[in-house]
Order: C-alpha cells, then sequence, then structure tokens
C-alpha cells in the first residue's frame, strides 16, 4: 500500500521470509589469521561473496576480533539490526567490548554519525547497496578510518563491472579484499591485498 510515493504497509501476502541472524564465535579466526600474516590488521576490509554466503556472519565476528583481540574502537552502522540485535541498546550477539552500535537508521547516516561523535577507528557496515553508503564510505576513509563493509558479488571484476561500486574501487577506499567461497561444500576464505587509500 503507497501513500505519498513511499511504501506504507503490505496487505494479502503470497509468502514470507523470515531472517533469523545467528553468531558463529571464531569464524573470522582464519581471515584474522591471514591479515595478520600479511600485516593487515585492522585495515579496511571489503567482504564480497553472493547471497547466502555468510558475508554478515564473517562480518560480526570480524567486529568482534577488531574490537577485542586487536583493541581497536569500531562503531557500527547496524540499519536493520542483523549485526549486533540491541534489545534495549545491549547488543545480544557478541560484537566486542569497544564497540559502538547505531541500529534503524540508515548505514550512511549512521556510519557519519559514528565518526562524528564516538571516534572510532574502525567503521562496519553491512551490504553497500545504496549511492549514499558508498558516499559515506568515501568520507570514513578520508578520514583516516578504517571501514569493514559487505557486498554481493562473487569477485573484483564483476564488482567494477556494476556502477555503484566503481567509486569505492577508483578511490582505493579498501587495502583488503576478503573472497567467501564454496569448495565442495564447504566455506572457504580468500584474503586478497589491493593497492592502499594512502
Amino acid at each position: 500500500v503507497m501513500r505519498e510515493g513511499r511504501i506504507h504497509h503490505f496487505r494479502e501476502l503470497s509468502s514470507l521470509a523470515l531472517r533469523i541472524a545467528h553468531e558463529v564465535p571464531g569464524a573470522a579466526i582464519p581471515v584474522a589469521r591471514k591479515l595478520t600474516g600479511k600485516g593487515l590488521r585492522g585495515c579496511s576490509c571489503l567482504i564480497l561473496a553472493p547471497p547466502g554466503y555468510g558475508k554478515t556472519t564473517l562480518l560480526r565476528d570480524l567486529i568482534r576480533i577488531y574490537s577485542d583481540q586487536w583493541k581497536l574502537r569500531v562503531g557500527v552502522a547496524d540499519e536493520r539490526g542483523e549485526i549486533a540485535a540491541l534489545l534495549h541498546g545491549v547488543p545480544q550477539f557478541a560484537v566486542g567490548s569497544t564497540v559502538d552500535v547505531m541500529e534503524g537508521c540508515g548505514k550512511g547516516e549512521a556510519g557519519l554519525l559514528l565518526l562524528r561523535s564516538m571516534n572510532p577507528q574502525v567503521i562496519a557496515m553491512d551490504e553497500i547497496t545504496s549511492p549514499e553508503d558508498v558516499e559515506a564510505l568515501t568520507v570514513i576513509a578520508h578520514c583516516g578510518t578504517a571501514v569493514l563493509a559487505t557486498a554481493h558479488g562473487s569477485d573484483l571484476a564483476e564488482l567494477a563491472r556494476r556502477p555503484l561500486y566503481q567509486p569505492l574501487l577508483r578511490q582505493q577506499i579498501f587495502q583488503t579484499v576478503i573472497r567467501i567461497q564454496r569448495v565442495k561444500g564447504r566455506r572457504s576464505y580468500a584474503v586478497e591485498e589491493m593497492p592502499c587509500s594512502t
């Protein structure tokens, strides 16, 4: 049902998809080891995979590692409440002890508010899907704050063909791309370095 050009509510549903967020503690340990081995602890990372491969699960656990193991202040722009699952302002998932979460507003807006008010060393957001997200990530990265983000795609070549992501790649916002792959039904992680944006 539309009102004033916007979706107001739905009726006469024919199907329903329920997404139930869950955490997998330790999911990001193999990635963290690879980042440490390459001297890229705390760097800006883009997690890249097709839908349903576990991007949000990996992002959540990587946020925890950045916070608890690497002792970095992390701001999380959690638009839909899938990363931290706040309840009365308290994360229900283990995202780390030095994490501030903004939930329920647009990722771009939340990221910029976190940047201006919370003194983060890293800002994380799930699913870059709009020009506002891209603009916010660009501002954040050029203010000296690392970014963690996810995007749908199989590889960088596919991402580079999409106009939305071209500014991020052209400006070298990310130092590392983490590709999630499935080989014989098992999940694996490829960590690829990119030229540094500084």
